[in-house]
């Protein structure tokens, strides 16, 4: 490859480095997209394309209100005082705008979600700060819709659309449209405004190495050549969570497995240590409850899949290997995901891995599990016996434990109630649940043979430590000084909420805001 030279090299084609690179690109900079897979996407592709923003124009126009005050009561709260406040005030000062600014320079249109925060009853809490694409029928040069990342998992939906369901006429409609819901409308729409205003794409050129000139960052280099940065470099490569080694060192006992395309594998990251960068937050990712079927790849590797509603809904139970519940299924994923991190300093184990969702024949003539659709027989992966002794034998749990947990449950199910957990008693919990289920949409009794189960894996969403950086995306060194030249968003970069997971798009809300800042900042070295 000839060398070549943009205002702003962006690393990484997930939702952060488009927006990133858009963001430069509307103030007349040029920009270029250098990603290592063959596709165009990452992560954000592949995701529900939720944003979390409060306070946000799209959700005054669907008649949820907020104010800025309730959000920093919330997050506060959410972050347990290991985020410096200043970080958060400027996410929510900043992402209304980053919303703003999406609608204004691409085709994109938003809807409001209607569902509250994952932690309703908190203080600040407030419905409807999710926003999410209309359906986005892309109108681009085919070459480059043929290289966008998409799920084939997901139907054209909306999140929305999925729980209450859809024509098979609208649906095929779509899929005759190309169009594209959920995060791939959030990249297909972002790709489409990039390519509108000149930004290159490079695909299949992985960075092996950082530029500098004495302690300015001034480029890239690829396997292909040298790329020169003359404003800046961004990195948005994504996460570590397919790096052996990297969750060998930081995430030690945490083991869990990727729901996220195979490419996150800390590229980003590690180029910016070797420049001295810190780090933050090593210790986190975007947990949740998952699930494999035998068989299934992407890219290669062995294809994990988020599981969500069919812990809420009722007639189903989450057990570890003494036969015991230990969550409240319908908790939000990424809190339910840190349960299974718990370590029992008796046993000197972590006691909820393996996990089961135990469930029975009502259950399973009733929704779709692991992918399994009501009309479809129990394939051999989902273990059925015909009684709860013999389920707990076959899986190897406690026959004791599971019996007695099944017993209790179901005595409280048929009252509607959940005395050990609570699940179904908030409005979070009930929106997976089943409307049509009384008295509690959460909650069912387990008792029609044969029962069955499925095993539940600790999964993540990504991880979410990385490089410390600035309100304005500069990447920093230890004692706090900027690397010039430097920046990072996206999972690459060390998340503003810590431990915590606001509600539906609060991976994607701040990482869209800070690569929105990015790209203003980009911007403001050229005034300088």
């Amino acid at each position: 490859m000839k060398q070549m030279q943009y205002d702003v090299v962006v690393l990484g084609s997930g939702g952060a480095g488009l927006l990133a690179a858009l963001s430069a690109a509307s103030q007349g900079l040029t920009a270029g997209v250098f990603e290592k897979s063959h596709l165009i996407g990452g992560t954000t592709a592949i995701s529900g394309g939720g944003i979390w923003i409060p306070k946000n124009h799209v959700m005054q126009k669907y008649g949820f209100e907020d104010v800025e005050a309730d959000g920093i009561t919330y997050l506060t709260r959410l972050t347990l005082g290991e985020v410096d406040n200043s970080l958060l005030i400027d996410f929510l000062k900043t992402g209304p705008d980053m919303l703003s600014f999406l609608e204004e320079q691409s085709e994109l249109r938003f809807f409001s979600v209607d569902r509250p925060d994952y932690h309703p009853g908190w203080p600040g809490a407030r419905a409807g700060r999710s926003v999410e694409p209309l359906p986005f029928e892309p109108a681009m040069d085919e070459t480059l819709f043929k290289t966008l990342r998409y799920s084939h998992l997901r139907q054209p939906v909306t999140s929305t659309e999925g729980r209450k369901g859809l024509t098979p006429e609208i649906i095929e409609d779509r899929q005759k449209r190309r169009m594209r819901t959920q995060g791939a409308a959030l990249v297909a729409g972002l790709a489409q405004a990039c390519a509108r205003l000149g930004v290159q794409f490079h695909l299949n050129e992985a960075a092996i190495g950082l530029s500098f000139d004495g302690d300015r960052c001034v480029g890239v280099e690829t396997v292909s050549g040298l790329i020169s940065a003359r404003l800046g470099v961004v990195l948005s490569t994504g996460g570590f969570e397919w790096n052996s080694s990297l969750v060998s060192a930081y995430l030690p006992g945490f083991s869990s497995v990727p729901t996220t395309p195979p490419g996150n594998e800390g590229d980003g990251l590690r180029l910016a240590l070797r420049a001295g960068a810190a780090v933050a937050n090593m210790t986190e990712a975007w947990w949740t409850a998952a699930y494999r079927i035998p068989g299934d790849a992407l890219d290669g590797q062995p294809l994990t899949r988020n599981m969500v509603r069919e812990l809420a809904l009722p007639g189903s139970i989450m057990v570890n290997q003494k036969g015991e519940r230990f969550v409240n299924e319908a908790s939000s994923y990424n809190d339910l995901g840190m349960a299974f991190n718990t370590f029992d300093p008796g046993s000197f184990s972590y006691p909820n891995r393996p996990a089961w969702l135990i469930f029975d024949h009502t259950f399973k003539s009733r929704y779709a599990v692991a992918s399994v659709s009501p009309q479809q027989a129990a394939p051999e992966w989902m273990v059925s016996a015909g009684s709860i002794a013999e389920l707990a034998e076959r899986l190897g749990v406690s026959v004791e434990g599971l019996t007695e947990t099944v017993d209790r449950f179901n005595v409280n199910a048929r009252e509607g109630t959940d005395p050990d957990f609570a699940r179904g008693d908030d409005v979070h919990g009930l929106y997976y649940g089943d409307p049509g289920h009384g008295p509690n949409p959460c909650v069912g009794p387990l008792d029609a043979a044969p029962f069955y189960a499925v095993e539940v894996l600790p999964g993540n969403n990504g991880t979410k430590g990385g490089l410390k950086t600035t309100s304005r995306g500069k990447v920093v060194r230890e004692d706090g000084s900027a690397i010039d030249g430097l920046f990072a968003c996206g999972n690459v970069a060390a998340s503003i909420f810590g431990k915590g997971y606001p509600g539906h798009g609060g991976s994607l809300g701040p990482i869209l805001t800070a690569a929105y800042t990015v790209g203003l900042e980009v911007g403001a070295n050229q005034r300088r």
